[in-house]
């Protein structure tokens, strides 16, 4: 009996280790879904828009043609269950917004893609709100 008390316990003993202090600590994901063309893409846009909007907010004054993006519907999607119906129509009305800034670079062509991002992204794939929303500029 005292032999098998021993073997449980020297194997209880060995089985412990202590965790890897990077075991421990909480991974922030930063991208959490793969590359695919679309989701690049929005990443792409987005550096693009925090630029715009930091520009904008300093008066500062843009040139024209400053966004140029592919069609949203065209790209290759994370996964099949991206491909709504609402994408083609909504990525159209996205190009003629961002058609519409490229020709008159302002606070009120720039809220209206940023409007066009939010409408799509609250009827699917609402994760990237959060950072869409901080792409705003309040009078």
């Amino acid at each position: 009996m005292r032999f098998f008390f021993c073997i449980f316990f020297l194997s209880s003993i060995i089985g412990c280790k202590n965790k890897d202090e990077s075991d421990t600590k909480s991974k922030v994901i930063i991208d959490p879904n793969p590359t695919s063309e679309m989701a690049q893409q929005m990443r792409d846009m987005t550096l693009n828009l925090e630029k715009i909007k930091s520009r904008l907010e300093n008066n500062e004054l843009l040139g024209k043609d400053l966004l140029n993006f592919k069609l949203i519907h065209k790209q290759k999607v994370t996964d099949i269950s991206f491909n709504k119906i609402h994408i083609e129509p909504m990525s159209k009305s996205f190009a003629f917004s961002v058609d519409e800034f490229n020709k008159e670079p302002n606070i009120k062509n720039y809220s209206i893609i940023i409007n066009n991002c939010i409408s799509c992204h609250n009827l699917s794939c609402q994760g990237p709100l959060v950072k869409i929303n901080k792409l705003r500029i309040t009078p």
